[in-house]
């Protein structure tokens, strides 16, 4: 069901930045050659990095949007894809650090924090070292060692990331019992536009790049004990590309560096882990919040349950608009919209600060709801027998999320929410489309 939270889903819409999706890429004409880029969100700077053979349209797009609500957030694409300048062979991380470093000057955002996710965290630690006043705080997920220890990932596993397989690469990234957080990636990603893959030299040099660091060939790589910004380390513990004892050195590196491994995730875990992951980011990037005395948490509560009630008669009634023409991108575009309202109320009550029994309400409540976000963006992506039994699976989430919905309302002074769900809905717009959309 999409009960409560369902319904909680419009109030940011006033205040949540347009989402990455919407803006457009733009060119920063750096000392290093162009760079494409995208930026979306205010507040302090955040650089996201990319990892292997991907680009700027590799990140999902409700991780990007939920980290805007927060930050001014920059993605772009890596030397050499698309509308960013290639640099000169052999490609290497340094390099890649150099140009990184380059954009961030051609912004201005001087003393920026840092995100750096696979080959993205290797970039990261570079940045780092070689140009330490442009990097705030350190953020490194799936990362690896540069000394020449790495323990590195097989030559299988690394094809299957650009194979074409979509089955192969799902396995990469996720747990196999991750079905339906790997479908929710998917989903995610067809809200972009069409662009232009990373062509088959610029892999191949990627490779070469990846290689000289885990080899300990790149200078920098050795030289991760210099970095001396708070850093910030986490991993899937199930990851197939990335051992966690790669992450383990790391931390044991840099020092006074936090280490975090989530338990039943892959090496798209940022992807995985939902709201209470970009808080835990937040927090680390600006600090736990104040918190809110009982009267301005409730408040809150009912001006926000107010609004976000509409998102999902909005999101319900755009479902029925669709038809014959309508393109799998209209689809997902709805549902990101859903998926991040629903995650901007979430990441509202977990900026209400509270502890105690309320702040374990709030905690119960968002972690059920990651589950009915994940729904969501999975949502476009059903066919054939998937799609019943995701109807089941989002009204049982949907059923866990009331549960939550209701203990925090009674603590709350409010009358719990009796009226029915919207799952029954959905499922009849999902009838109603089965002819014009992929379901």
């Amino acid at each position: 069901m999409l009960s409560a939270t369902a319904a909680n889903a419009s109030n940011q819409a006033a205040s949540t930045p347009p989402s990455v999706v919407n803006v457009p890429i733009q060119i920063a004409h750096t000392k290093l050659g162009n760079v494409a880029y995208r930026e979306v969100g205010d507040g302090p700077a955040l650089v996201l990095i990319m990892g292997y053979a991907g680009t700027m349209q590799t990140w999902d797009p409700h991780f990007v949007d939920m980290l805007a609500l927060h930050f001014r957030v920059i993605i772009f694409d890596n030397a050499g894809i698309d509308g960013t300048a290639a640099l000169p062979s052999p490609l290497s991380i340094d390099a890649m650090a150099n140009q990184t470093g380059a954009l961030i000057t051609t912004l201005h955002l001087k003393e920026a924090n840092v995100l750096g996710w696979s080959m993205g965290s290797m970039i990261a630690q570079a940045l780092a070292i070689r140009h330490p006043s442009q990097v705030r705080r350190l953020i490194l997920l799936a990362t690896f060692p540069g000394l020449g220890n790495a323990d590195q990932p097989s030559q299988k596993a690394v094809n299957a990331l650009t194979s074409g397989n979509p089955a192969a690469t799902q396995a990469d990234l996720f747990p196999a019992n991750q079905t339906l957080a790997a479908q929710a990636f998917d989903g995610s990603l067809e809200a972009y536009p069409s662009a232009p893959s990373t062509s088959a030299t610029v892999i191949a040099a990627q490779k070469a790049a990846i290689r000289s660091w885990f080899n300990g060939r790149d200078p920098t790589g050795h030289n991760a004990d210099q970095i001396s910004v708070p850093t910030f380390i986490a991993d899937g513990a199930k990851d197939h590309i990335d051992a966690s004892v790669n992450d383990r050195d790391v931390a044991a590196e840099i020092p006074g560096s936090q280490l975090v491994l989530y338990p039943d995730a892959g090496h798209a875990f940022l992807f995985q882990e939902g709201e209470s992951f970009f808080f835990r980011i937040r927090t680390f990037l600006s600090g736990v919040p104040v918190p809110l005395d009982r009267s301005q948490f409730r408040q809150h509560y009912l001006a926000d349950y107010k609004l976000t009630n509409a998102a999902g008669t909005t999101w319900v009634a755009g479902l029925k608009k669709l038809t014959s023409k309508s393109s799998p991108q209209d689809l997902a575009h709805l549902d990101l919209g859903l998926a991040d309202a629903e995650g901007a109320f979430d990441d509202e009550l977990l900026n209400f600060g509270e502890t105690g029994s309320l702040g374990t309400s709030v905690d119960n409540l968002v972690t059920a709801d990651e589950f009915v976000v994940r729904d969501l963006l999975a949502f476009g992506v059903q066919s054939g027998p998937q799609a019943k039994q995701w109807a089941i699976t989002i009204k049982r989430d949907g059923n866990v999320v009331l549960v939550g919905e209701n203990v925090l309302r009674h603590q709350l002074g409010l009358s719990p929410i009796t009226v029915p769900t919207t799952t029954t809905t959905t499922t009849t717009v999902k009838k109603t489309t089965t002819t014009t959309l992929k379901f």
